[in-house]
């Protein structure tokens, strides 16, 4: 079973000021996190400004954990909300030069802040023209789908973009994985199943994406390796229990 794990790169403002001295403390914070993972986990995960919080740029958290790890694989989501196709480019260009492994492309939550409109760049058509400009070569090119599909014409659009992969919005039950692997498999598209792991210190960010964990809250590591035997990667989350993230990768090893 192929398990990766996911990590939000520092906040920018976390009191509302820029301070300098605690960025380099939460970067720090996340090393150390790294290195714990890097024993258990085949790779991590950085997400880009989720829920529409301004963090420092998963690609650029990306570049500062390779600087002192290489080998680490290393994969993160890019928002198109907020860029345009230049910046676009800019970014997949820098991926490929810092030798990550996959991005995932998504639209991201709008931010919190807005201050103006604009023209929102849409996830499959971003990849779609990347694959047929030959980047898929150098970097793999993924894209999110909903943790439950009734229609296949509801992502029709993501399966003609021809991704790497799919990731899965947080999976609630089995079922509903095997339905989107029986839509999915004929495609001859990956399927990486996002799980986030039941505890009161997550209560509040599975809330805020209306997942109820139900299903496998009294047996995750049960649900982990089934939802591992279903899709071809699974993806941990776990935004504010760091603690039992290690002791149920420790239990999975």
């Amino acid at each position: 079973m192929i398990i990766n794990y996911e990590l939000n790169p520092p906040k920018i403002l976390p009191k509302d000021y820029f301070s300098y001295s605690n960025l380099l403390d939460d970067i720090d914070n996340v090393k150390k996190k790294v290195k714990t993972l890097n024993e258990y986990s085949h790779s991590i995960h950085f997400t880009d400004s989720v829920l529409g919080i301004p963090r420092i740029s998963s690609i650029t958290m990306a570049n500062i954990i390779k600087k002192y790890n290489d080998g680490i694989k290393i994969s993160c989501s890019i928002r198109t909300r907020d860029r345009n196709l230049t910046s676009m480019y800019q970014i997949i260009s820098d991926s490929i030069l810092y030798n990550i492994e996959s991005l995932l492309i998504l639209l991201g939550d709008q931010p919190r802040d807005d201050l103006g409109t604009h023209n929102l760049l849409k996830p499959s058509r971003v990849v779609n023209l990347l694959n047929s400009q030959e980047f898929k070569k150098y970097i793999k090119l993924n894209l999110s789908i909903p943790n439950k599909i009734r229609n296949i014409n509801t992502i029709q659009r993501k399966i003609d973009a021809k991704p790497y992969a799919f990731v899965t919005q947080s999976i609630e039950s089995l079922k509903d994985l095997e339905n989107i692997i029986d839509i999915i498999k004929p495609f001859d598209i990956k399927v990486i199943a996002c799980i986030m792991l039941p505890s009161q210190k997550n209560k509040r960010s599975a809330e805020l994406i209306g997942l109820n964990w139900q299903e496998y809250e009294k047996e995750p590591i049960e649900f982990i390796r089934n939802c591992g035997k279903i899709a071809d990667e699974v993806l941990l989350t776990s935004p504010n229990h760091f603690a039992l993230a290690t002791e149920i990768l420790k239990e999975l090893r």
